[in-house]
Order: structure tokens, then C-alpha cells, then sequence
């Protein structure tokens, strides 16, 4: 354990059922016990714990320690602020953001900003001619016109997901079979998979009440798939470090059930180590040429973004390969899992992956305290 504490790290979580009452357990965990040899101090809270009057200094919240496990108790307004919450709705997401504005204007610092909607952030890589080859077409869903755009310009096949983060629920994959039906499949709101045909006369009203009130976005439908029938995607984990640089901490590729439509973890999958995993696909030289573009497009992607949206701590840039080999930028998020490198057995990419957030947060914090001194 460090002999001196410098300063804290409050981490905004998602409430959930059960004690303590928050998503992400284990990786918190891990975060608390590597800060504290690390010379920081972790606590958890959920919005709604951290929405005092304006001016107050406290906040109800979670620690954990090796002896004693997690405990509540009331902290001090933290140093540095790491928002982990993933929000289910445009009301949770702007309630999160003046609760974190309010921080900020008491003087606390924020680990990092967040990204937009995905059709926000294809707009402004697609800006990019080195990136712009690598992203699928995409336009955001506003009703049955946008619909009967789509089908024909994509071939009769689409995908669909809500723009704002979403683990693999709520998507959409839509084909048209014939001039009379339609073939749906995907995961609802809950995760559950379904899958099902319905005259094309329906399809409108049922996409819209699919939908509901989130903004979706409509790709082309990518066959990423293996030789077994599995759905794939490569996910590449950015981080800053200590010396507040990005840097790749591992790639990893997620697999999903076989016939399934998303790869993601929450969905049922898991994780393999990504180069014997594409050799075994694509043969050595092209899986050595895929793991290089992968790794060239996780360098350049992050200063795009921060160009763009502001300074980011790390980024989850997930990959698809098609059945050529071709790669396609499918997604990036800027509140990433890493569960992947502990189901491939990668302990350097897990164990950098829970230290550089504290890393970066140390970095921040004695950044400060230096312009303070001089």
C-alpha cells in the first residue's frame, strides 16, 4: 500500500438491486484495492445518492476494503470524478450530466468527458479520409421514411441500434424475404432474444414500437460471422496512462452464440485471444494484416475524437472483420468493459486495464496540484 494518499477518486455508478447497489462489482473492486497501492482513495456512488442543494460537500457512498468488504458512509466531495454509469434513457443521461456540471463548479475534476450518439461521432470520423474507407454507412432512424431509404440503398438487409450505448441489447437485424414479408431478429430491452416473420404491410408499425422513444441508427447489415456460423467483433481497449499518453492495453475478439446476431459479453458470449483467433480464419498473413490495421486505426482514433468532443481517459473501438477480411470501425464507446481479458486468460491487458484509470487519475490530480505550487 503507498505510504501517502494524495487524493480520491469518486466513481459514478449505475444503481442496481442487491448490496452494494451498483453495477460493476468486481471491476470496482479491483479498482479500490490497485488505488490504494497506488496512493488513491476509491469511493462508489449512484446519481441519485450525489444530488445535494447547491453548495453541499458530502456524498453517500461505498468503499471497500480487503478486511471489511464494501461499506456505506457519507465522503467528502471527491478529487476527481470517474463516471462509469451507463444511461438507459435521454432523462438519466442529462440528470447525470448537471449532477456532474455542479461537481465540477465545486471543484471537482472530471476523469472524462463522454462521447455523444454514435450517428455524432460516424459524422465526425467520416470527416477523416485515412478513417472514413473503414465506417459502414449509417443514418439515423426517423420513422417509415427512413426505413424505405434504407432497405433498397442496403440491399434489403439492415441493422439497427439504439445511438446511445446499449451492451447488445435492443437491436435489430431486418431482411426482407420476398415482396411480402419480413424477417425480424434481435434482443429486446431486457436482452431477450427473439426472432420472428411479419407481413411488410406491419413492418413500419412494429419498427416504430420497437423503437420507441430512442434514437436509433441504421446500418447495413455486415456478415460478421466465422466459418461456424458464429458472430464476431474485435474489441481494441485505449487507455491513458500515467503519463497521461494513450496507449493500447489489449484486443481481444468477443464471440456470440452460434446463428446469433451480436457478439457482446452481456448477451451471452465470450472471449477469445484475437490473433490465433483470425489466423485460424483467415490464415497467418492476413490475420498479421488485419491485427495491423486494427492496431494503426486504435492509434489515430483517439486525438479524432478528442479533437471533436473533448479530453477522454480510454475508449472501446470495436472492430468487425467480414468473411474478405475487410475491417469495419462498428462502434466506440467511451465507457468501456474488460471483462474480455480475464475470459482470454490475458492478465497483463486485465490487470492494465483496472490500473490505468487510476494512472490517469493520479496523473490529473498531481498535474494540478503542481500548477497549484508554482
Amino acid at each position: 500500500m503507498s505510504s501517502k494518499i494524495i487524493g480520491t477518486l469518486g466513481v459514478m455508478a449505475c444503481r442496481k438491486p442487491g448490496f452494494p447497489p451498483f453495477a460493476e462489482k468486481e471491476f470496482l473492486r479491483e479498482l479500490s484495492v490497485r488505488a490504494e497501492r497506488l496512493g488513491m482513495q476509491v469511493f462508489v456512488f449512484c446519481p441519485d445518492d450525489a444530488s445535494p442543494p447547491s453548495g453541499a460537500d458530502r456524498i453517500k457512498g461505498y468503499r471497500f476494503s480487503p478486511e471489511e468488504g464494501w461499506s456505506t458512509g457519507t465522503f467528502p466531495l471527491p478529487d476527481i470524478v470517474y463516471d462509469r454509469c451507463l444511461h438507459r434513457s435521454g432523462e438519466e443521461t442529462a440528470a447525470a450530466g448537471e449532477l456532474l456540471n455542479r461537481m465540477s463548479q465545486l471543484g471537482v475534476k472530471l476523469w472524462s468527458r463522454g462521447l455523444p450518439g454514435k450517428q455524432k461521432v460516424h459524422q465526425l470520423l467520416k470527416r477523416s479520409s485515412a478513417i472514413k474507407p473503414y465506417l459502414p454507412a449509417t443514418l439515423s432512424y426517423t420513422g417509415a421514411e427512413s426505413l424505405s431509404r434504407a432497405l433498397p440503398a442496403f440491399g434489403g438487409r439492415l441493422f439497427m441500434k439504439p445511438s446511445g450505448g446499449s451492451q447488445g441489447r435492443h437491436t435489430l437485424y431486418l431482411a426482407l424475404t420476398d415482396q411480402q414479408r419480413v424477417r425480424l431478429q434481435g434482443r429486446d430491452r431486457g436482452n431477450r432474444m427473439f426472432q420472428q416473420t411479419i407481413p411488410v404491410q406491419e413492418m413500419n408499425e412494429w419498427v416504430r414500437r420497437f423503437t420507441g422513444r430512442r434514437r436509433f441508427i441504421i446500418q447495413p447489415f455486415l456478415n460478421l460471422r466465422n466459418g461456424n456460423g458464429h458472430p464476431y467483433d474485435i474489441r481494441s481497449l485505449v487507455q491513458k496512462n500515467d503519463r497521461g499518453l494513450w496507449s493500447v492495453t489489449g484486443i481481444a475478439v468477443r464471440q456470440g452464440a452460434n446463428q446469433g446476431l451480436t457478439s457482446n459479453l452481456h448477451g451471452g458470449g465470450t472471449a477469445f485471444p484475437a490473433l490465433p483467433y483470425l489466423t485460424t480464419e483467415f490464415g497467418e498473413e492476413k490475420a498479421t494484416e488485419i491485427m495491423r490495421t486494427i492496431r494503426d486505426l486504435s492509434a489515430q482514433l483517439p486525438a479524432l475524437l478528442e479533437e471533436g468532443f473533448g479530453r477522454l481517459g480510454e475508449l472501446g473501438i470495436d472492430f468487425g472483420v467480414d468473411t474478405s477480411g475487410r475491417v469495419w470501425i462498428l462502434e466506440v464507446n467511451s465507457k468501456p468493459g474488460r471483462r474480455a481479458f480475464t475470459l482470454t486468460g490475458d492478465g497483463h491487458a486485465a490487470r492494465l486495464s483496472v490500473e490505468h484509470p487510476i494512472q490517469y487519475a493520479r496523473y490529473l490530480l498531481l498535474r494540478q496540484l503542481r500548477r497549484v505550487n508554482t
